[in-house]
């Protein structure tokens, strides 16, 4: 009898996670998959062994939060849910190339994408009207649910390769959104991408700052991404200004050379909102100079979060570091 109820009781599963992944791809998302929470328990060590290779790591994961703690912040869930949304399908200026992240910039969680927010709201309004207990997504923004690029390889959509970013068919440019819900449900899907080849240095040999140590380890606290972001513009002991190259919000080095992003070409496709059209009031000469609202309300909410909108002073001081590099 307990056989055949735990057969109804995964079939019902099955059900619900082929029905959720519909509504997903439904609202927008590019996929959609579903896992058991138990199958986040793995993501602890990954982390230990990451912070062992790194030491210094430690004080930055835990300054961004318990990551492996998804049971304890929601200790009601049983199920994981990871869609994707593909930013590669709208064209990113040229100008902004080499300056701004372009994960940043054309993130959902703009509040000037009035598109992909929706998408989202759509989805959550049917999970709601599917009467399931849940969790995630915009409700809590940056915070999110807990690690996504790990629940992403748990849910077969995807691998992380050498530079420590997940990726798709597509390549690395995939927003992650997450959320946890009450019911069991299972939609697991199986990637067949190729691992980086052993020999492919590329990220590595891309990083201005050497912040990438080796194949899938990094020193977050010597990342351009994070210098020019949470790190106030402020360098390390022993970095100069050419270490953070041109950038000015974010970085891209090491996912531009990867193989497997070169074949995309961010000069076609839908054009993101407002973007264009303050690119040249983005430029380093400009944004040394620029106001103080116009900075805090025209590009701060572009960044994704990873400057505060009183932190105008580290677009300015890593502007001026971005003009002395190009020198």
């Amino acid at each position: 009898m307990a056989l055949i109820f735990g057969g109804i009781r995964m079939e019902t599963s099955k059900l619900l996670g082929q029905k959720i992944h519909d509504m997903a791809l439904d609202c927008g998302f590019d996929d959609c998959g579903i896992i058991p929470i138990d199958d986040m328990d793995g993501f602890n060590e990954r982390l230990q062994q990451r912070e062992k290779r790194v030491p210094s790591s430690a004080f930055f994961y835990q300054a961004v939060g318990d990551l492996g703690s998804i049971k304890k912040r929601f200790p009601w869930a049983k199920s994981v849910i990871i869609c994707t949304l593909w930013l590669g399908k709208y064209r990113y200026p040229s100008s902004l190339q080499g300056k701004y992240a372009k994960s940043f910039f054309l993130s959902p969680g703009n509040s000037l994408c009035k598109t992909m927010q929706v998408d989202c709201t759509h989805f959550e309004n049917k999970l709601s009207e599917e009467n399931l207990q849940w969790e995630g997504g915009s409700h809590l923004g940056f915070l999110s649910i807990g690690p996504l690029r790990y629940a992403a390889v748990m849910a077969g959509l995807g691998i992380i390769r050498k530079n420590n970013f997940f990726y798709t068919e597509k390549g690395s440019f995939v927003e992650l959104i997450g959320y946890v819900i009450n019911p069991e449900a299972i939609f697991r899907q199986e990637s067949h991408l190729a691992p980086c080849a052993e020999t492919c240095h590329c990220c590595q040999d891309a990083c201005p700052s050497g912040a990438l140590k080796g194949p899938f380890t990094m020193s977050p606290l010597e990342c351009v991404s994070y210098i020019t972001t949470f790190g106030k513009g402020s360098l390390p002991a022993g970095m100069d200004d050419r270490d953070c190259s041109t950038w000015i919000c974010g970085c891209d080095s090491c996912q531009d050379a990867c193989p497997y992003n070169r074949k995309h070409d961010w000069t076609v496709g839908t054009a993101y909102p407002g973007l264009e059209e303050i690119a040249p009031e983005l430029a380093p000469s400009t944004l040394v100079t620029a106001s103080e609202d116009f900075i805090r309300n025209r590009i701060i909410p572009y960044t994704d979060h990873h400057i505060a909108p009183e932190e105008t002073d580290t677009l300015r001081i890593c502007a001026a570091r971005s003009l002395r590099n190009q020198k």
